[in-house]
């Protein structure tokens, strides 16, 4: 986005934004709530808040104290369940990942939201559809995800290649780029480390192996498929060698930023990565470009990527509660979105955006992520989603470090999913 577009936008949000911000003095604590809206978010957000929050002060009139907190979903969720166990009202209003939102409303955490604008009525559905439970809304979406595999598109024209489309092509492609080229390049880096993020892997390929860990009603990873997708994941470690040493200790912008330092052929990561990418003085500039995750070679049409995103919630003890749903509107708004988009490559839940031509010149790869996004799948829906994934990857990473095989790794995390998830 230009500068001239931002600050166009930024007045256009501040002038449109008054009447509907206006009288908004929130609180319904006994003390009659605070004047300051309090918001928390994690760290990989800093930025798109940096630019969102006064905006939203300046169309609103409401002051809003910010706090930081640990950009990684699993120790913020951690943040947020220790301030609801003590029924904290430190916070009225913060980011909530797209798994939370059945453990949240099961547990009284976050509050019942409306949407005065009917900003969801526009928005993409299974963004809607995660954030809705027993037909009431618990957050209002802000941003959707959807992992994609980037490349180095200069590397890859310079010996001939098109981006892979199958688990073995990306292979063979890195192999022979690396035995070709005198530079010390990394072949596939992607999320290993114990965290999400490998859970997330394991899905990808399980998926793209056409399986399933829902079978009937309960969780099954010591599949066939499973392991085999596992069995895949040690191998680009020992096996094929494209995948270096350190992905099993690896997070999603840990990957990011190697990646960036111009000596990695492919990577998987998710839509924010690009922004970044592309800022003055990264090795990559230009040099990059975005495609579908591959599949294996016998379900080409599998959809394998991980659906993501973040939405906006309110504390079920929050002090200004009335002021966090005037922040949660606005942060669903076209113009949120756009700044969202077009500043720091967040993937809209607004569907208009992505028909929207200037949306497409702005944000250039946003075609692409929409075929990315039609072949999305989210994970599972169940209540236990946190403890089923710390199984996961717990054990997959054992896998990856040759302290189990891949069937032992899937056999102890489906005897533990057996007792904790299913019973």
């Amino acid at each position: 986005m230009s500068d001239t577009h931002r600050r166009q936008l930024l007045k256009a949000i501040a002038v449109g934004g008054g009447t509907a911000f206006a009288g908004c003095l929130g609180g319904d604590g006994d003390d009659g709530g605070s004047d300051e809206l309090q918001y928390v978010y994690p760290g990989y957000f800093g930025a798109d808040a940096e630019d969102l929050v006064p905006a939203f002060e300046d169309g609103s009139g409401i002051d809003v104290s910010t706090q930081q907190i640990a950009p990684e979903a699993a120790a913020a969720r951690e943040y947020y369940v220790n301030q609801f166990v003590a029924q904290s009202s430190d916070f009225d209003v913060g980011n909530m990942d797209v798994i939370w939102p059945g453990e949240f409303a099961a547990n009284g955490w976050a509050a019942e939201m409306d949407d005065p604008e009917g900003h969801t009525e526009n928005m993409i559905e299974t963004a809607v559809e995660a954030v809705t439970v027993d037909d009431a809304l618990y957050a209002m979406p802000i941003h959707t995800d959807a992992n994609a595999l980037y490349y180095r598109s200069d590397v890859l024209e310079e010996y001939g290649y098109e981006p892979p489309e199958t688990y073995t092509e990306l292979v063979e492609t890195a192999q022979d780029i690396m035995e070709q080229d005198d530079e010390d390049w990394n072949g596939y880096i992607w999320q290993g480390g114990t965290n999400e993020g490998l859970t997330i892997m394991w899905l990808n390929w399980l998926w793209g192996m056409g399986g399933t860990v829902e079978q009937g009603d309960e969780i099954v990873v010591n599949s066939e498929e499973g392991v085999a997708a596992l069995q895949h994941a040690v191998d680009l470690i020992h096996e094929y060698g494209i995948t270096p040493g350190h992905v099993p200790s690896s997070e999603t912008d840990g990957n990011r930023e190697t990646f960036q330092q111009g000596n990695t052929l492919f990577m998987r990561n998710w839509p924010y990565a690009i922004s970044l990418m592309n800022e003055d003085g990264s090795e990559v500039q230009g040099r990059f470009d975005v495609a579908p995750l591959p599949t294996h070679e016998d379900h080409p049409d599998a959809a394998n990527s991980c659906l993501g995103g973040w939405n906006v919630f309110i504390n079920t003890f929050a002090q200004n509660a009335e002021a966090a749903q005037e922040f949660a509107t606005f942060m669903s708004s076209t113009e949120a979105q756009e700044i969202m988009a077009f500043e720091h490559s967040r993937l809209p839940v607004r569907r208009e955006l992505y028909e929207d031509e200037e949306a497409r010149e702005q944000f250039e790869l946003l075609g692409v992520f929409e075929e990315i996004l039609d072949r999305t799948r989210a994970r599972p829906a169940i209540e236990g989603y946190p403890t089923f994934s710390e199984i996961v990857y717990t054990q997959a990473n054992t896998a990856l470090v040759r302290e189990k095989t891949a069937q032992d790794a899937l056999d102890d995390a489906q005897e533990r999913i057996d007792d904790e998830i299913n019973e």
